[in-house]
């Protein structure tokens, strides 16, 4: 039989607490559940650390990187790409989380998936959840060849270190779809990366803000979701400016529903705002040729 450490069992105790106090959380009204909040990312982020705690270390100045030996040759690559991700997110939402972030690596999809409870389909190169980010190994995904600058064009590590800060900043009081754009208009800002395929093209097939905000994960077609959520957010940051996204920011982090926050502060009513950026993203966002 194992030998079972007294450490061990205060761990289970204390993550087996905190996730029962997550299911009380998101019962609540905004403001209990936002104080509440951190206690949620710190159960994932105890859990995270005693699955991985076998595994080894690597340690940059602002990132904890958790892998096995099979990929040990990727993560300088990924510390270099996690690095070149921190200013430019914390330049741009004017906050930086204390501590060290912890990235666990994923050696293949089944291990992705096992940790997220996906069906067998479902994949990502990233996923950020709970205060940690959680990475497909770059074995899987990327061409043999391909520079680090490439893995740090077109890898996760902006997108969700972006989905960290905008967490930490606000303790989860925002919609689906706005902490995907926001992510994604970070990417653009630091690395001029845009997902564009044939299949998500804004035109008068967009999703409804009540389909975005309802069903996000839900909708068949995700690339035109992820196109429209950052069209509505380059919206507000090219037509009112960086200023007022960041007072959305701010009144999301004060309580504030996000229709509140934009009607507030672009002074502008909410379903005159989903018919301006629709207008806006058709003429200033459908000019590159689709993949």
């Amino acid at each position: 039989m194992r030998k079972v450490l007294i450490g061990e069992v205060n761990t289970f105790i204390m993550v087996a607490g905190l996730l029962f106090i997550l299911m009380l959380v998101f019962a609540m009204p905004t403001k209990p559940r936002m104080w509440l909040y951190p206690l949620v990312r710190q159960a994932v982020q105890i859990k995270v650390n005693y699955e991985a705690r076998d595994m080894a270390t690597y340690e940059t100045a602002h990132f904890r990187i958790k892998y096995a030996p099979v990929d040990a040759d990727t993560v300088s690559m990924i510390g270099q790409a996690a690095e070149a991700a921190y200013q430019p997110v914390i330049e741009t939402l004017q906050y930086a989380p204390s501590g060290k972030t912890l990235i666990l690596i994923h050696s293949n999809k089944n291990q992705l998936r096992q940790a997220f409870g996906w069906s067998g389909n479902e994949s990502a190169m990233g996923v950020y959840w709970g205060g940690t980010i959680q990475l497909l190994s770059p074995h899987v995904w990327l061409n043999d060849g391909e520079s680090v600058e490439e893995f740090i064009h077109s890898g996760p590590m902006v997108h969700e270190y972006t989905h960290l800060v905008f967490d930490h900043i606000t303790n989860g009081n925002y919609p689906r779809w706005f902490t995907e754009g926001l992510a994604q208009y970070v990417e653009y800002r630091a690395n001029h990366y845009e997902w564009i395929t044939a299949d998500n093209v804004l035109d008068n097939r967009m999703y409804t803000m009540r389909e975005l905000e309802d069903s996000f994960d839900e909708l068949s077609n995700q690339s035109l979701a992820y196109r429209q959520s950052l069209a509505a957010v380059r919206y507000i940051a090219e037509v009112y400016g960086e200023d007022t996204l960041q007072d959305v920011i701010k009144s999301l982090k004060a309580g504030d529903s996000l229709d509140k926050a934009i009607s507030k502060n672009a002074g502008i009513d909410y379903a005159v705002f989903e018919n301006s950026w629709k207008q806006w993203a058709e003429v200033h966002m459908n000019k590159k040729t689709e993949k």
